[in-house]
């Protein structure tokens, strides 16, 4: 199987994209600081007709919320299933200096009505207060049926990987379960499952170390991660960003992974993914076309619909070490195929971050996709399961508590 290159512009048909209604929703903005004792991070909430960052509220800065160590990546947590979320900040710890932040509303010290939202840092009581030299962070249930567990890829010591005890808490899993790669320099990170299974597989890039394609397996009823990268996906790269997604709307899905051509050159790389019946996934590598930008210095890629069409454009920024300009790409085949957009959120009208969506085929089976809570490295994906349907329509569809289920046709 051949891949036609990726290439510009976008344009193209457009089937449905599907929304869960929910009540309006403010949004804040997190920004985080990636030098020590320069900047502190900057939380921007729309207040008083206009941005305002709230952690340089009195109230905040009494309470040093505010980080000044340098991070690297901010996801949104919803720790107790409750909607209401949580920001996890990887910092990158100088010796004791600098752990892991877990960012929240404190409700006893808030005052809504007046405009007073008083922030605390519950890492320590919540389990994920560690040093470390943090890179990438994805969440959802990984382990969890339902709830939010934090998969961290770190740099200079183990990965971590919070498993949520059903009570806002959590325990660090990677080494009972083999995602720990202790002595690798995790980079990009994104979450899906490659083999239909149900399971929440994990795909990370190791700075000029072996990429990882961690399987999750159930066995005696333990879970344990199998690494299954091919030589070819392994090969070390100074990666920065991974992305997982359907690029061409056919039901299998690719794996992008975005480079930094520091010292020399150093091109992108596209994979896609095939399930076998009886077996694992076939992992062929393609020809990425344009996105080969063997020269690109690349800080951050994402995916999205710009236009509408359903076919995803790829879009990635560069710069650093110089400066370079951002590209947009969009695949050239795939386009008669049919696609599903879904959007859920929560009961207060945010976006569901952290959420599993599920859709069911009759040929293909169970289709998931987890709804991006933040930075899988220097990034944020949007918050929408985008499902390449093939030839195939849907019928029709439904949301459950912590799960979007659709159906398809019997010709599906």
């Amino acid at each position: 199987m051949t891949q036609p290159p990726l290439a510009q512009p976008p344009c193209g048909r457009c089937p449905k994209t599907y929304e869960r209604p929910g009540p309006p929703s403010t949004s804040s903005l997190f920004l985080l600081s990636p030098g020590v004792a320069t900047y502190t991070d900057k939380l921007f909430k729309f207040r008083n007709n206009h941005w305002e960052d709230i952690l340089s509220d009195e109230v905040n800065v009494a309470r040093g919320v505010a980080s000044l160590f340098a991070g690297r990546s901010v996801a949104c947590v919803d720790r107790t299933g409750s909607g209401r979320y949580s920001i996890y900040i990887a910092n990158y710890a100088y010796g004791n200096v600098g752990p892991d932040a877990l960012i929240e509303m404190d409700p006893e010290a808030s005052d809504l009505s007046r405009g007073i939202l008083a922030l605390r840092d519950v890492a320590a009581e919540a389990g994920v207060s560690k040093y470390t030299g943090g890179r990438g962070v994805s969440v959802g249930p990984i382990l969890s049926s339902s709830a939010s567990d934090i998969f961290c890829d770190n740099e200079n010591g183990p990965n971590f990987l919070f498993h949520n005890r059903g009570d806002g808490t959590f325990v660090d899993a990677a080494a009972s379960v083999g995602v720990d790669d202790p002595h690798q320099h995790g980079r990009g990170v994104a979450l899906a499952d490659f083999n239909r299974d149900g399971k929440v597989d994990i795909v990370y890039g190791n700075w000029n170390g072996p990429h990882r394609f961690y399987l999750q397996m159930s066995a005696h009823g333990k879970v344990r991660f199998r690494d299954i990268a091919s030589p070819k996906f392994s090969m070390p790269s100074p990666v920065r960003t991974v992305i997982a997604a359907d690029f061409d709307n056919d039901q299998e899905l690719e794996i992008f992974f975005n480079n930094f051509a520091h010292r020399s050159s150093s091109a992108n790389r596209l994979f896609r993914v095939i399930r076998r019946e009886h077996g694992d996934p076939l992992i062929e590598e393609l020809n990425p076309g344009d996105a080969l930008e063997p020269e690109g210095r690349g800080t951050g890629g994402v995916v999205t619909d710009f236009d509408g069409d359903g076919m995803l454009d790829l879009i990635l920024s560069h710069g650093e070490s110089m400066a370079q300009p951002l590209s947009v790409f969009r695949g050239n085949q795939g386009f008669s195929n049919n696609w599903l957009r879904v959007v859920p959120r929560t009961r207060f009208g945010a976006f569901a971050r952290g959420a599993k969506v599920v859709l069911y085929t009759k040929k293909s089976g169970a289709h998931l996709r987890i709804i991006d809570g933040g930075s899988g490295y220097l990034c944020e994906m949007e918050p929408v399961a985008h499902f390449g349907l093939g030839e195939s329509g849907p019928q029709g569809m439904g949301w459950g508590e912590h799960a979007v289920s659709c159906c398809q046709d019997s010709g599906s």
